[in-house]
C-alpha cells in the first residue's frame, strides 16, 4: 500500500498536460482578430497581436486599428481596444487613442 502512494503521484506528475495545436492557436487569432475588426466599426481595420491572460479569466485583448467610418471625421485613423470572452464569443470594444501595438502578423 505504501509503494502504491508513493508511485501514484509519481504517475499522474508524468502524465502529458494537454495542449492545444499550433493550428488550434492560429484559428483561435483568426476568430479574434475577425470578431473584434467587426466589433471596431473601423474601416479597414488591422488587429495587433493577442494578448492573453490567465486562463481563469476567460477573456484576451487585442488593439485594432483603422479609420473612422463617420463622414465627418474624413477617414481619421483610429484605435479601439477589444476584449473578447474565449466561452461566449461575445467582444467589448472602447476608444484607445493615443495606444499602440505593431500589426499581428
Amino acid at each position: 500500500m505504501k509503494s502504491l502512494l508513493l508511485v501514484l503521484p509519481l504517475a499522474l506528475a508524468a502524465t502529458p498536460a494537454a495542449a492545444s495545436s499550433p493550428g488550434a492557436w492560429a484559428r483561435f487569432e483568426r476568430t479574434v482578430a475577425a470578431r473584434c475588426a467587426k466589433a471596431s466599426g473601423l474601416v479597414a481595420p488591422r488587429t495587433s497581436a493577442v494578448i492573453g491572460f490567465d486562463d481563469t479569466l476567460g477573456k484576451v485583448a487585442t488593439l485594432v486599428s483603422g479609420r473612422y467610418p463617420q463622414p465627418r471625421l474624413r477617414g481619421v485613423p483610429g484605435r479601439m481596444l477589444c476584449v473578447y470572452d474565449q466561452r461566449s464569443g461575445r467582444t467589448w470594444v472602447s476608444e484607445a487613442k493615443g495606444w499602440t501595438a505593431p500589426p499581428a502578423r
